[in-house]
């Protein structure tokens, strides 16, 4: 199971480096960036509905303290995920990007280096509470 997230993440942080290259770019090209903004709102509104059904109630249901704290504190910022790269998206429609190219540089690379961050936490420390919990099951059982 955590095998398939890590591969979510590894495919939104190549949606990530895709976008990255697109605002590299001297020269705006909105249509580029509106297709992969879209693909990436795609991966990550699936991949973090199925994280929170498979891991964070996972973890929330558990018994385990220390697992539910860790759960419920990512769990929180979680929930800021989908609504954070949707007003991202509303803030910055085409002609406006086209307008302040720099300006949508930044806050891209700002909000990607988020993104990117998250993934390395929920890989060092989320994930490692998963296996824990689990393996504690199984030899419950």
């Amino acid at each position: 199971m955590i095998a398939g997230f890590c591969a979510e993440h590894r495919a939104l942080e190549a949606h990530a480096a895709l976008l990255l290259a697109i605002v590299s770019a001297p020269v705006p090209d909105a249509a580029a960036v509106a297709a992969m903004r879209w693909r990436m709102a795609q991966a990550l509104i699936d991949h973090c509905n199925r994280e929170d059904r498979l891991i964070y109630d996972r973890l929330l249901s558990s018994g385990d303290a220390i697992a539910t704290d860790i759960a419920w504190r990512y769990r929180q910022e979680h929930g800021t995920l989908g609504p954070s790269f949707a007003n991202y998206i509303a803030a910055w429609p085409v002609g406006r990007i086209t307008r302040e190219w720099a300006r949508f540089r930044a806050e891209t690379e700002a909000l990607l280096a988020g993104l990117a961050d998250r993934i390395e936490r929920e890989e060092q420390v989320l994930y490692a509470h998963v296996e824990r919990v689990m393996a504690r099951r199984r030899s419950a059982a």
